[in-house]
């Protein structure tokens, strides 16, 4: 633990860091004048930071009488960060700058309900990126690792708590991982990991109030309040999959009946299509599939929408009308500034998007209609890992000390 000279100086350090990221660029006098720090100790820092490679040095500004400024910016390559998606059937990773830009993308496919064998899975897709650091050059560390898990995840404590997708109670992931790969590690739940990445590099850069609606097998919300991630009392806030939207309607696979899930999600869709192939409905679905109900995914529904099969689009569109029926109640509730539609699934683009949003706006009261941005993910597929890299760079940017 810092204390005394070595805690100011760590905090000084972090203050005059923060500034220089968030200038764009910024002279050394103006540091000084800006943190209120004598210019002896913001040379000191600059010295520090430069020779950490935190910061660069990048020509002169405009003179006001005197020698030309040399001004500094941010180095968003001084430290590499890899994020994490650990979903109901995939893992995804990236290897990532400070700035949010992927060099390395790492997708596997997850085949098994074992969370132990799947945790195995997120270690190997951080070593192989790890393995190809060398590619980008000159030698950088690691600052950490961010994984956005499905679920309910203890964020303080490292501890994924439940899935229903996972046969998982309370296992130690952060710890874990922590130990296998030798790195700082960070972890939470995935749509509120995606919300944290399209707040720190997509569509909602400066939003303090919106919800991230992860629409896939499953279906969760990752939600943020005053620039906070929220998770309630116990962690578990968003799982807005699980809000009643059909009275009797199909069973949850978490005990319930006409969950939005069941009528909502991926799975809901191809179950959806299979009905409508097996009441004799002329679909181009039934085609793709090979005439095979097994095969039929929400993939393969979408197929069909985009190549104009009537069917296909009609289906997409009952989806998007029961996901606009929750929104629709999440933005009473919450009165967000947008909703972020993301996930799997949101590759049906506005089959989807256009009848979630009428349905959701339909249910809105009218003073919070007026001003709710409903949109598509900008960052797609990214949306995950990239939330994952994003913890990694808000905790490393929120300690006194960089390291």
């Amino acid at each position: 633990m810092l204390v005394g000279p070595e805690l100011i100086r760590a905090i000084n350090k972090q203050r005059v860091l923060r500034l220089v990221r968030t200038a764009g660029s910024i002279s050394r006098a103006d540091l000084a004048e800006q943190t209120g720090l004598t210019r002896p100790t913001v040379s000191a820092v600059v010295a520090e930071l430069l020779a950490e490679g935190w910061v660069e040095e990048i020509g002169t500004g405009e003179s006001s009488g005197g020698r030309p400024p040399i001004l500094l910016r941010f180095n968003p390559r001084a430290r590499w960060v890899i994020g994490v998606e650990l979903g109901a059937g995939h893992v995804r990773a990236v290897l990532a700058d400070l700035a949010g830009t992927v060099v390395h993308r790492v997708k596997e496919r997850v085949q098994s309900a074992d969370p132990l064998s799947e945790v195995g899975r997120v270690e190997r897709a951080v070593q192989e990126l790890l393995g190809r650091i060398p590619q980008t050059g000159a030698p950088v560390p690691v600052a950490g690792v961010g994984v956005g898990i499905t679920g309910v995840v203890d964020a303080a404590r490292g501890t994924w708590r439940y899935s229903p997708h996972y046969q998982v109670r309370d296992l130690p992931v952060g710890e874990i991982l922590q130990e296998r790969l030798g790195l700082p590690v960070w972890i939470e739940n995935d749509a509120r990991a995606m919300a944290w990445g399209e707040r720190s590099f997509g569509c909602a850069r400066g939003v303090d109030n919106l919800a991230f609606i992860r629409v896939g097998v499953s279906i969760g919300a990752g939600i943020i309040i005053n620039g906070q991630l929220y998770g309630g009392a116990h962690q578990g806030a968003g799982e807005i999959g699980h809000t009643i939207v059909v009275e009797r309607g199909p069973r949850c696979r978490c005990g319930s009946d006409g969950c939005l899930e069941t009528v909502g999600s991926a799975l809901a869709i191809a179950r959806r299509a299979v009905e409508r192939m097996a009441a004799g409905e002329e679909t181009a679905i039934r085609d793709l599939c090979g005439d095979d109900p097994s095969r039929v995914i929400a993939t393969t529904v979408i197929q069909a929408a985009d190549a104009g099969d009537r069917v296909a689009q009609e289906i997409l569109a009952e989806a998007g009308h029961y996901l606009g029926l929750g929104i629709g109640s999440m933005i009473n509730l919450l009165n967000p500034a947008m909703v972020i539609v993301g996930g799997g699934t949101s590759r049906a683009g506005d089959h989807l998007i256009s009848p979630l949003r009428e349905s959701a706006l339909a249910r809105a009261l009218p003073t919070l209609r007026e001003r709710v941005q409903i949109t598509r993910t900008a960052l797609g597929e990214d949306a995950g890992p990239l939330g994952g890299a994003a913890l990694v760079i808000e905790n490393l940017f929120r300690s006194p000390n960089v390291e």
